[in-house]
């Protein structure tokens, strides 16, 4: 296992000598498409073996690294690319392949492994636009990981990263536009309440999240309207 792993990394820091030596294109994507199956066949044989090495040591094993999620990140975007940054203090020490970002067409997976101590997850799910996986990728940079997101529909401008923080935006900014003036009228927002405590009830921990801090907004615009001016 230890041996194959070996193997791997060489075979790996091989691939990305010649990622940086390709002139054309298409060598470059299919270079790109190797070294990300490797990065993946990587990160599960050291799973694996840390499974393994932990299972055999028991209770005499030494302290277990937490594993710390990731949840800040800056969005950027271009006509080409959805961009992440992630800032991350050191994480530059980490080897190449101890950071790992694995892609679906709608969702991010990256995994950063010992850094001092620590494992690191970020888990990016219902993308708000389809992404191309083979011309997805990440960059290492100084206490920063950068992820590119190629666009499927080039061009096309995301208004937020994930499906279901537009949900929630919606209906929050449906929220602001039913306040109104008049003090007699019922409650505009009481459908948007029902509806919004039924999305919670049903949904993900990261919709739940977002769902309680669109209404805790809500509430607060919904108070200052109603305060008389002084």
């Amino acid at each position: 296992m230890e041996q194959k792993v070996e193997e791997l990394k060489k075979d790996i820091e091989e691939l990305t000598q010649l990622q940086g030596l390709a002139i054309r294109q298409r060598v470059k994507d299919v270079l790109m498409m190797e070294r990300k199956k490797w990065e993946g066949e990587m990160s599960a044989l050291m799973q694996d073996q840390i499974g393994k090495s932990e299972k055999a040591a028991g209770s005499t094993s030494g302290p277990k690294r937490y594993v710390v999620e990731l949840t800040n990140y800056a969005f950027d975007q271009s006509d080409a690319f959805v961009k992440l940054f992630v800032t991350l203090d050191g994480v530059q020490k980490v080897p190449e392949e101890g950071v790992v970002a694995t892609f679906t067409e709608k969702s991010l997976n990256l995994q950063v492994s010992d850094l001092n101590g620590r494992d690191y997850v970020l888990v990016v799910k219902n993308l708000l636009e389809a992404i191309d996986v083979a011309k997805s990728y990440r960059k290492l940079k100084t206490d920063m990981i950068v992820i590119y997101m190629k666009k499927v529909k080039q061009g096309r401008k995301w208004d937020c990263l994930t499906s279901t923080e537009k949900k929630v935006k919606d209906i929050k900014n449906s929220a602001f536009s039913d306040l109104g003036d008049d003090s007699d009228s019922k409650d505009p927002s009481a459908g948007l309440m029902n509806m919004m405590k039924k999305m919670y009830e049903s949904g993900d921990p990261d919709t739940k999240r977002m769902i309680a801090k669109a209404w805790t907004e809500a509430q607060e615009k919904r108070d200052e309207a109603k305060m008389p001016e002084l």
